[in-house]
């Protein structure tokens, strides 16, 4: 085996274990013990892989990679935002290995995706080796405009969202179906009598808030819960949700509980229960971390937010495009997930780096 020849391959191989374990011991990652990276590393300089591996990053022409996601100015500072935080953390690492981030950052609508893939497809005068993107929609157009990278063996991550058969390397997937029948659940299990739950259910062309919005559903009638939806739709409208939300409140005595599916949308529901005085008579969960979605927990508004992780789904979806094609390391699978969990008063300064 000549050193110039040497693959992160061979050296899991010769020591039984994973390429991902390699990697992790190569990078400082966790998820080892220290016993067992410091074998990896001492055989990997032993066959010369990091020297060589750095030089060779030196000696090659530079590396594009371009992160295509909706802006986290904005509406994006509640959910967006985190993604962008993540992929700036590995700026250092891309610099050091002669790798160029390119940031292309829309306003979240397909139109304007679909048109800055056609302009990095397009543009003969730049080479891109991979892409990062967030779909907005899950139709043909969007399908087709990342499908066609597949033709010029260009890679593309997903994250938050999936488009099947689209020819993408990985989908950073989401749990929504599961992150709706866990806020479903929660709301049963605190919510002490029957009636009505009022669910902002984000928008009803984003195939990731239906599928939220039918776990939730799907979860009370499989615990024959005593709650029942009732829906609005009034997505990336901060005063058309806030007003339909106080006049369903008003309306409808018999609500008990509410439930965002969106972090855009907690915050007027949120503050449509505050002006109506029933801070603390309905039982609320909402979606995300952020800083008004921090205090309604802290005042006891909501009594739980949903925590979808956008943080660590921007880390892995960029991480599994720069592995592969700066460091010639495929993803395990094609399609990977980040941990959901929940998020309550008396855990809330766990998060606070990210509030």
């Amino acid at each position: 085996m000549g050193n110039n020849r040497v693959t992160l391959k061979e050296i899991a191989a010769e020591l039984n274990v994973s390429r991902t374990t390699v990697h992790r011991a190569l990078h400082g990652k966790e998820g080892i013990s220290e016993e067992l990276r410091q074998a990896i590393l001492a055989r990997a300089e032993e066959l010369g892989y990091t020297t060589n591996y750095i030089a060779s990053s030196l000696k090659r022409k530079t590396k594009r990679l371009a992160v295509v996601l909706p802006q986290k100015e904005g509406v994006g500072q509640f959910y967006h935002k985190y993604f962008w935080d993540a992929i700036e953390t590995f700026y250092p690492e891309a610099s050091s290995l002669n790798v160029e981030i390119e940031a292309f950052p829309f306003q979240e609508d397909k139109n304007q995706q679909v048109a800055i893939l056609d302009q990095l497809f397009n543009n003969g005068n730049i080479e891109y080796h991979g892409i990062l993107t967030m779909p907005t929609k899950n139709d043909e157009e969007l399908r087709q405009a990342v499908k066609r990278f597949s033709y010029k063996d260009v890679p593309v991550v997903l994250v938050d969202s999936d488009l099947p058969d689209s020819g993408r390397l990985c989908c950073i997937a989401p749990h929504d179906r599961l992150t709706g029948r866990l806020g479903a659940e929660i709301l049963t299990s605190i919510t002490h009598k029957p009636g009505k739950v009022l669910i902002a259910s984000g928008s009803t062309a984003h195939a990731a808030h239906m599928n939220n919005l039918e776990g939730f559903r799907e979860y009370l009638r499989e615990s024959d819960s005593p709650l029942e939806p009732l829906v609005l739709h009034n997505y990336g409208n901060y005063q058309k949700c806030y007003q339909e939300s106080v006049a369903l409140l008003r309306s409808h005595p018999d609500i008990v509980a509410f439930y965002s599916v969106t972090a855009r949308d907690t915050i007027p529901l949120t503050q449509a229960v505050m002006d109506c005085g029933l801070a603390g008579k309905l039982r609320g969960v909402g979606s995300d971390l952020f800083p008004q979605s921090a205090e309604f927990l802290r005042q006891g508004v909501l009594q739980a937010l949903i925590y979808k992780n956008a943080y660590d789904k921007g880390r892995l979806g960029f991480e599994v495009l720069f592995s592969y094609v700066v460091k010639n390391i495929a993803p395990e699978s094609d399609k990977m997930t980040v941990p959901i969990g929940v998020i309550m008063q008396n855990n809330l300064p766990f998060f606070q780096q990210f509030i």
